[in-house]
């Protein structure tokens, strides 16, 4: 059992080292996602390691299936489901459309049980090759562009790719040990996507 969990983990972080596998880390109160930096580069977008508004991403999703995939992250938000979990279409910068699976989870809500924080994976399903085209025309990508988030999910992971080092390893460490606790079950269900058929 302890082999197929190391297993899955390797699976994991080399999906997301490498690309394959996006990581995802939304802040419902700013109105910011962040994703990892080789998910963001492997869809041709600029700026892999800024935050960007959520506008600019659900601008991305196909129109015929926007409603759907916020209709279930929605019932997560407020409680109606133990996940979010959809598949949908998006939009690359070079590719057209990538179909995609993403799962996710609230790892964080307010006193009032509002949810502020929500992580998750999403996971290429497109048989097509996916040929990014250098990114988007320079400008502003949303009112949040540039502003940090603390500890963002792909750094949690240890597969940031910015090079940077963090001060403080020990608070770094309890939140990555929370954070994958709570949400260890999602990365195994995305390595099973990649492992499994296409």
């Amino acid at each position: 059992m302890e082999m197929q969990q190391q297993a899955a983990e390797d699976l994991w972080r080399r999906a997301i080292a490498t690309g394959e596998l996006g990581v995802w880390d939304l802040r419902f109160e700013l109105e910011t996602v962040h994703y990892s930096p080789q998910w963001k580069q492997r869809l041709g977008f600029p700026d892999p390691q800024a935050a960007d508004s959520t506008h600019f991403w659900r601008c991305r999703v196909h129109p015929d299936d926007l409603d759907g995939m916020l209709a279930a992250m929605r019932a997560h938000a407020r409680g109606e489901q133990l996940g979010y979990e959809a598949r949908f279409r998006l939009r690359s910068n070079g590719s057209g459309y990538r179909v995609v699976h993403s799962h996710g989870r609230i790892i964080e809500r307010g006193a009032a049980g509002r949810a502020l924080r929500m992580v998750g994976t999403m996971v290429d399903l497109s048989a097509s090759p996916l040929i990014p085209r250098g990114g988007l025309p320079e400008g502003p990508r949303g009112a949040m562009e540039g502003l940090p988030l603390t500890l963002p999910f792909h750094r949690l992971l240890g597969v940031d790719g910015c090079g940077d080092e963090v001060a403080d390893g020990a608070r770094i460490a309890l939140e990555r040990d929370r954070v994958l606790g709570l949400v260890g079950d999602l990365l195994h269900a995305a390595a099973a996507h990649l492992a499994g058929p296409r």
